[in-house]
């Protein structure tokens, strides 16, 4: 990877510009075309304040677009928001996913969320046209869970706790942080500073003894939802941690803290405005969840259990000890503000344990992360958008996705990608779809056409959805003994559905 000059970046820049309708670049695109010269180029160390003050000294920044394309983008939001305070939930909703657009997400630009309804939820709409291949948006993740097989390294310190990279592969040693009290390391100042902000102070197994059960229940399981759960939980308690609100910090500290991270109230927010739905809604809609139930309902109620003692404020061997523990929640800056208690112990009931599980298992992407912006994408087995790990330091990043164009995509047309493998049977495309992801029959252009080869279309005032789902099976595989000898295990099916 290489540092590009000034005459580099305005060589790339202006090639890009080349042939389009204008020769400069509006403030707005800023953000996109940097992350695109970075994926083509293999550039590095490009800062988004660099890049915009080589354009500017050389002419190349259309600033007069900023306040047309940021009002359009807020309109848009509103739109969304305003739509979904309309939705009243059907009677025949019950287990759809419920989402909502969270007005503090940064919509790239090219890009508008949207509202559909209280079924389909949110979504993401082109605001311009793009072209095939043409990148989208780029996005770090939320929150930040390692793939299962990462688990151990990261915990030995061998991956960064944060962006889960080799801590070898640091661009500077001398920058490599040490948790200080476990074996955890952080390859950057930032990626440490990050993690402690956000979730390394109240799961980290030494400063908070507590959470050792729950990380060990993590580790011994490979447990990726329950990871994303209780990182999702640390980065909003951990706006109540001394770390964030004092330790010696100035007000300024804090503020930048706030600015980078979110307060209470933004960060609960963000976290609601994901898809969620209870994870006992999608195991019941599991064909082998009879026989596992027993067995999963235990390991169920002993994650619950380590997770409250890990990280409720108010969990009885916390609120019962003599002394109040130095790192964990501050309970005066939970009564500071009058609805947060209540929001609290709201989180650790077991109905809202469920659906934090499910929500996790809904969400994440392949590699486990929860992003804010790729969340908005629904799903299409003829998707026109595709996401793409963006490799840092020669090395494929797991908590870093691109947005790219399968195909032209035309201004006011949904921005949609494939959650299963588009290729699988239609049968097996809408089990999946119906039991992972607790929707369906899906009718994307695809499946509408498959489902009319079959001789079948979906009449929601005639048909039950699990029964149109049994006729698409059937006609749509003849042979079921075929199917099964190449179909995975139900073992393997359970164990990568529930998140484990």
């Amino acid at each position: 990877m290489t540092a590009p000059s000034e005459a580099q970046i305005v060589e790339a820049v202006t090639a890009k510009l080349t042939g389009s309708q204008g020769k400069t670049v509006p403030e707005a695109e800023l953000a996109r075309l940097l992350a695109t010269l970075e994926l083509e180029n293999d550039w590095t160390d490009v800062s988004a304040k660099r890049f915009h003050s080589v354009l500017s000294k050389n002419a190349l920044v259309d600033s007069a677009s900023t306040a047309s394309t940021a009002t359009n983008g807020g309109a848009s939001a509103g739109a969304g928001a305003a739509g979904s305070k309309k939705k009243k939930k059907s009677k025949t909703d019950a287990g759809v996913p419920r989402s909502f657009i969270d007005a503090n997400v940064s919509i790239p630009a090219g890009v508008r969320a949207h509202y559909f309804d209280s079924v389909k939820g949110k979504g993401l709409v082109a605001s311009r046209s793009f072209a095939e291949g043409e990148l989208v948006f780029t996005e770090e993740a939320y929150i930040a869970t390692p793939p299962p097989e990462a688990f151990d390294q990261v915990s030995s310190g061998e991956l960064c706790a944060q962006c889960f990279l080799p801590v070898s592969s640091a661009p500077v040693q001398l920058a490599i942080k040490n948790c200080g009290k476990c074996k955890v390391r952080f390859c950057t100042s930032a990626c440490a500073r990050t993690a402690m902000a956000t979730h390394h102070t109240l799961l980290c197994t030494e400063l908070n003894p507590a959470a050792k059960p729950l990380v060990q229940l993590v580790q011994s399981q490979k447990w990726q939802s329950l990871h994303c759960v209780a990182r999702s939980l640390a980065r909003l308690l951990s706006t109540l941690t001394p770390h964030n609100n004092g330790m010696g910090k100035q007000s300024r500290e804090q503020d930048d803290l706030i600015a980078a991270y979110g307060d209470f109230e933004t960060v609960h927010a963000r976290l609601s405005s994901f898809a969620t739905v209870s994870e006992l809604e999608r195991r019941s809609r599991n064909p082998g969840w009879a026989t596992e139930k027993a067995s999963f309902e235990g390991i169920l109620a002993e994650a619950y259990t380590a997770l409250c003692n890990a990280l409720d404020p108010y969990a009885e061997p916390r609120t019962s000890a003599p002394h109040p523990d130095p790192h964990h929640v501050q309970l005066d800056l939970i009564d500071a503000v009058k609805t947060r208690k209540g929001q609290i112990k709201d989180l650790f009931t077991y109905a809202s344990f469920l659906k934090l599980l499910g929500r996790a298992n809904v969400n994440m992407e392949k590699f486990g992360g929860l992003y804010s912006v790729h969340s908005f994408l629904n799903h299409s087995c003829a998707p026109n958008v595709q996401i793409r790990h963006v490799p840092e330091r020669g090395i494929l990043a797991s908590m870093k996705v691109a947005a790219l164009a399968l195909r032209p995509i035309a201004k006011d047309e949904e921005l949609v990608i494939s959650y299963i493998d588009p290729t699988t049977r239609l049968g097996r495309r809408q089990l999946v779809l119906y039991r992972d992801y607790c929707f369906g029959p899906c009718t994307c252009p695809k499946c509408v056409q498959e489902l009319k080869e079959v001789g079948l279309q979906y009449d929601p005032a005639k048909n039950s959805v699990k029964t149109f789902l049994d006729s698409v099976a059937r006609k749509s595989n003849p042979d079921p003994h075929a199917a099964a000898a190449v179909d995975p295990s139900l073992e393997e099916e359970l164990r990568a559905s529930l998140g484990f």
